[in-house]
């Protein structure tokens, strides 16, 4: 057997129940991330979002059944000399009587492996537009990965559309908040800004990376702050960042083209070094 595979409940290739919260409402949380040589990149900063998440929903899952889900796939990938994998950690309330409030059993536990990026890969700069598909404002819900995410399938299948690499969304007040599938930096000379995650989108883990520690080690600048489609303009930059494809560089968006890569490569090496060297 090889990638793709994946667990529920820690048996091989097991099913979802149709009744199980996170299938009949996204009522659960989940975590992506990169597995290396037997390691969890950024396990921490995923860890304690997914503890988040689970608090903020009120679901219950001792922290043991996760470990024991983690290593179970870190075990079958090693016993296959796999070294690298894509994961999904979803942890769901579980399965439930028909109804919003129906009475609801042990929470649901799966992990899904695929296959990854090589490591370290030169990955080409991409090219951006920005999506006529909002992101509704739900303070309650910002910066957790909760398993609602139609806004994002929509925002993609006009990004396919648009035959464009990635696409940039808005909020309800027209202000942008992330990509699609990541978050967005923009670099101004020395300086980088990032848009606040408080009415909607996730806070990444990377990004939070670039915030805490990242960028002062490279000797740039980070802010969070407000940014329009129409600064865009005005940046010598644009970053992506996500834990699987960690920072990207930005070729163009609706019209710009960004030729610069200076900041994206620095902070680049100093996310793989994080990666390898953070427990």
């Amino acid at each position: 057997m090889t990638l793709p595979v994946h667990w529920v409940n820690g048996t091989l290739d097991a099913g979802v129940a149709v009744n199980d919260r996170g299938f009949s409402f996204g009522d659960s949380v989940f975590e992506t991330f990169r597995i290396q040589n037997g390691r969890a990149h950024l396990w921490q900063l995923h860890a304690l979002r997914l503890r988040g998440g689970l608090d903020l929903l009120h679901i219950s899952c001792a922290p043991a059944r996760i470990d024991e889900q983690l290593q179970q796939g870190f075990d079958w990938l090693q016993g296959r000399g796999i070294d690298s994998a894509s994961a999904r950690l979803t942890v769901s309330r579980g399965p439930a009587e028909r109804g919003y409030r129906g009475a609801v059993g042990p929470a649901t536990v799966a992990l899904q492996l695929n296959e990854a990026l090589p490591w370290r890969a030169a990955l080409p700069p991409l090219q951006l537009v920005v999506c006529e598909t909002r992101l509704g404002s739900q303070p309650l819900l910002a910066g957790i990965k909760h398993g609602n995410r139609l806004e994002q399938v929509l925002g993609a299948r006009e990004v396919e559309r648009r035959q464009a690499d990635e696409g940039l969304m808005c909020n309800s007040r027209g202000e942008l908040v992330c990509a699609v599938s990541a978050n967005l930096f923009v670099v101004r000379g020395d300086r980088l800004l990032t848009p606040p995650i408080e009415d909607c989108g996730i806070a990444g883990t990377v990004r939070q990376l670039i915030i805490d520690t990242l960028a002062a080690q490279a000797g740039i600048e980070v802010a969070v702050g407000p940014l329009l489609p129409g600064d865009l303009a005005s940046a010598d930059e644009l970053l992506l960042t996500s834990s699987l494809q960690g920072i990207r560089s930005v070729a163009g968006c609706d019209g710009h083209s960004f030729t610069s890569t200076r900041w994206g490569d620095t902070l680049r090496e100093h996310f793989f070094r994080a990666c390898e060297t953070a427990p």
